[in-house]
């Protein structure tokens, strides 16, 4: 059940780099790390602009709203920070090490390698940034 998701990906992946003219290894890696980075990046900050907006309207408890935003949108810059850092150039040193950092997660989980890739960069990407934006959302409405 885990696999055919995983193969669409790795399908998706495969299609797009030769679209692209790009290796399997140097795809993945664009792709899953640094644009889903920058997107999960710019959502998780997403909050703290709409935070700005509001308090440019002066209200008795924007301060804290944005001084908690603010806070949360320093945890996905250290973490988006930490990502280019840990899977630094070249693209094939960065993509070794992602499957072995996927690898060693899917055995302390007691998961399949294939569920690891689907959990991490499908499920929980799509929750972060749709919560991000959905925060952000919730904050522009009320005015």
């Amino acid at each position: 059940m885990v696999l055919l998701p995983f193969i669409l990906c790795a399908g998706f992946l495969l299609f797009l780099g030769k679209s692209l003219g790009l290796s399997y290894k140097h795809i993945s890696v664009i792709f899953n790390l640094y644009l889903q980075g920058v997107i999960l990046f710019l959502s998780g900050i997403l909050p703290m602009v709409c935070s700005i907006y509001e308090l440019s309207h002066a209200y008795i408890y924007s301060w804290l709203i944005m001084i908690g935003c603010t806070s949360y949108a320093s945890i996905y810059v250290v973490a988006f920070v930490g990502l280019l850092k840990h899977y630094h150039l070249p693209m094939d040193y960065a993509f070794d090490l992602c499957v072995k950092d996927l690898q060693a997660v899917s055995k302390s989980w007691g998961i399949s390698y294939h569920a690891v890739n689907l959990i991490i960069f499908i499920w929980w990407w799509i929750a972060l940034v749709g919560m991000n934006v959905l925060v952000s959302y919730s904050m522009l409405r009320k005015f």
